[in-house]
């Protein structure tokens, strides 16, 4: 007899006219000598021979059965969800129930393994604190912060709108103080100084006889015998040619200016003198230095009150630095002015994108670079109306002593005090913002501030303590603590810029920052070597970057901050070994000129879009070091600048094929880097 499982039930297939559930199948279980009919499953259940019975059964005879008891059990054998066993056994019966909740202890032994872990963490901290299971990630912490304050204070309004033009301001005084230096040693017709006694000789005659061509050499020879009377030179010596040439000890300089001097006929910086190179690298070295120390100090101390502090600082010996007495006393106060400038202009442009949220921080980390491109055209103008260097050094310095009037009002920035858990002036700061905007704050947003406050700046409650049995901690013990939790929440940031998740960042955006000022600075500062009125090309440079930097935001904001940063390294660099297809002489110069106008302009949208992009690659806690670092590659690149040029002696176009092997290397450092999310 053969059987077949269908449905999880035992049912019997039989041959012949009989069909299943017929008496005839039921007493010979549909068995058969004959083959299986086709369609029957060839699975074999089940085989028992009732042979031996099937007579007598036959002779009883069919006998009426009594009525059926209705059984009040559930036929399982038409449930979909049984099989044979639970036809037998049940679904779930007293006998299940008892060895599934047996096996079910064996659960908590496991699960005790697994989550004891967390208690075991957490029992060394303070009642309330998270564990480090628990805590954020940093760009988790950062992304919560962000979105915070852009809900309290919104991306921008009034607010913003009042103090990111003065905090700008404070661009245009920095680069008053580095690009003045080009017209205070503005190049100046001189030559050997003429004896006493022969002042009413012609300055054109007096060099044609008597010096060298450089105008630095004057012919070695006794001039109190020579004497000018009636327009003739007397004891001159006849053998001229046969005479040997001697450095000049005192020059005359052109009065086109009339009485105004600058700082090279001041002090006489020419010829053997010229140390005008090593004058400007000490300006550039205090900014290599302010670069770097502003960062910490402004992420130690805060943006406010480090900024003004150094605006001060600029200010005053910007003032002192036109009363100089001598190259040495200029070039001291030149490095405290130069440290005082670079921090004024790294914190208050790091201010100034903290105080913004959403594409705003990108839009207005641009145009916080506008007024420089700007003050180069005022600075032309002023320098071109004032010619003394000092009464220009003047000018420059101490109007400004105004801007401190402002160091009251200014706001922190809201991201620093939150990142050091400084609730109470962060919630003065939103309250006063949120008036001024006209917004209306949540009734609990100071709950939402805490959770965004970073656990290392979060101060242990002294109830809290007392309950987990440190009610005998002393005075002492609490200053200690509280020591503790300062150097907690300031990290060293040379260890997290370098450290294993940021050192790549770093090490590209320095190489970033180094390519990208040789070109601007060297261009920059050094236009009047390629030649043409040095006025006209700096206020024409000034006005076209300053375009460029305004349609550098639709680029920006179109083709993503990386790409732009791209096109902006490249075309410049490209521009620059343009210059080489340009023809010799005097009369193509205006082509050089051209193009070093044009990667000037380009390469100046570049400098406007960096800082932005740099500050958007570090966490708010090391965010103005970052800053600063790219800061201290355009240090460097800026005390590189003056020993570039000088290698024109060489070859007039060697500086402009420098700039742009510059150009391609920072681009190719640029596609290294991550992109970033407006």
């Amino acid at each position: 007899m053969s059987g077949v499982l269908r449905r999880g039930s035992l049912n019997f297939d039989c041959v012949g006219n009989t069909t299943r559930g017929s008496l005839d199948a039921n007493l010979y279980g549909g068995y058969r000598e004959t083959k299986p009919t086709p369609g029957t499953p060839e699975i074999s259940v089940i085989a028992m021979d009732f042979r031996r019975h099937s007579d007598d059964l036959k002779k009883v005879g069919l006998m009426p059965l009594p009525p059926a008891v209705v059984q009040s059990a559930k036929d399982l054998s038409q449930d979909v969800d049984s099989d044979v066993l639970s036809i037998f056994l049940g679904h779930y019966r007293k006998w299940s129930f008892l060895w599934t909740f047996l096996l079910c202890l064996f659960q908590i032994p496991t699960t005790f393994h697994l989550f004891m872990f967390v208690f075991q963490v957490t029992m060394e901290q303070s009642p309330g604190e998270l564990s480090p299971m628990l805590q954020p990630s940093d760009e988790d912490l950062e992304l919560l912060q962000s979105k915070t304050l852009e809900q309290l204070l919104g991306c921008i309004g009034r607010w913003q709108k009042l103090w990111c033009p003065i905090l700008s301001f404070l661009q245009a005084i920095c680069t008053f103080h580095i690009f003045v230096f080009v017209f205070q040693t503005a190049p100046k017709d001189y030559w050997c100084a003429r004896p006493a006694h022969l002042q009413q000789l012609d300055i054109a005659e007096w060099r044609n006889l008597s010096q060298s061509p450089n105008g630095c050499q004057l012919l070695d020879i006794d001039y109190s015998q020579v004497t000018f009377e009636n327009g003739q030179l007397i004891n001159w010596p006849s053998d001229v040619a046969n005479l040997s040439y001697t450095q000049c000890q005192q020059f005359e300089f052109s009065d086109v200016d009339g009485d105004a001097k600058t700082l090279v006929q001041e002090f006489g910086l020419v010829c053997g003198n010229n140390i005008t190179s090593f004058v400007e690298m000490c300006f550039l070295m205090g900014a290599a230095a302010g670069a770097v120390l502003s960062g910490w100090i402004s992420d130690r101390f805060g943006r406010r009150h480090t900024l003004m502090t150094f605006v001060t600082i600029q200010t005053i010996f910007g003032g002192i630095l036109a009363f100089s007495t001598s190259v040495a006393m200029f070039m001291s106060l030149r490095v405290i002015i130069g440290f005082a400038s670079m921090t004024v202009t790294v914190v208050s442009f790091v201010l100034v994108v903290e105080l913004v949220s959403g594409k705003w921080r990108t839009i207005i980390g641009i145009l916080n670079i506008l007024p420089v491109a700007i003050s180069y055209v005022l600075s032309s103008g002023i320098a071109y109306l004032i010619r003394d260097w000092r009464i220009l050094q003047l000018v420059i310095s101490w109007p400004w002593l105004v801007m401190l009037s402002i160091w009251y009002w200014l706001p922190e920035s809201p991201r620093w005090l939150l990142a050091q858990g400084r609730l109470e002036e962060l919630t003065r700061l939103i309250e006063q913002a949120a008036k001024m905007n006209g917004t209306t704050l949540p009734s609990n947003y100071q709950k939402t501030l805490e959770a965004a406050v970073p656990m290392a700046a979060q101060v242990k409650d002294p109830s809290q303590t007392e309950i987990a049995g440190q009610a005998e901690e002393t005075k002492a013990t609490d200053v200690e603590e509280v020591k503790t939790h300062d150097l907690e929440i300031h990290v060293n940031p040379i260890l997290v810029v370098f450290g294993r998740k940021y050192w790549r960042t770093t090490v590209l955006t320095l190489v970033i920052w180094l390519t990208l000022i040789i070109i601007y600075f060297g261009l920059t500062l050094h236009l009047s070597n390629l030649g043409g009125n040095i006025y006209i090309n700096s206020a024409v440079a000034g006005a076209v970057e300053a375009l460029s930097i305004c349609i550098s935001i639709f680029v920006v904001l179109k083709a993503g901050i990386r790409r732009s940063l791209l096109g902006y390294m490249l075309l410049p660099g490209l521009c620059c070994l343009a210059t080489n297809l340009v023809p010799h002489g005097e009369d193509n110069q205006t082509g050089v000129i051209a193009l070093a106008i044009i990667a000037k302009c380009l390469i100046g949208a570049n400098n406007a879009i960096i800082p932005t992009y740099t500050a958007m690659q570090y966490p708010t806690i090391v965010r103005n070091f970052g800053v600063g670092m790219g800061n201290l590659a355009s240090g460097i690149a800026l005390i590189m600048v003056p020993s570039l040029w000088q290698l024109e002696h060489y070859d007039a176009l060697l500086p402009l094929n420098i700039m742009g092997v510059c150009g391609i290397i920072g681009a190719v450092a640029i596609t290294l880097m991550k992109d970033v999310e407006l």
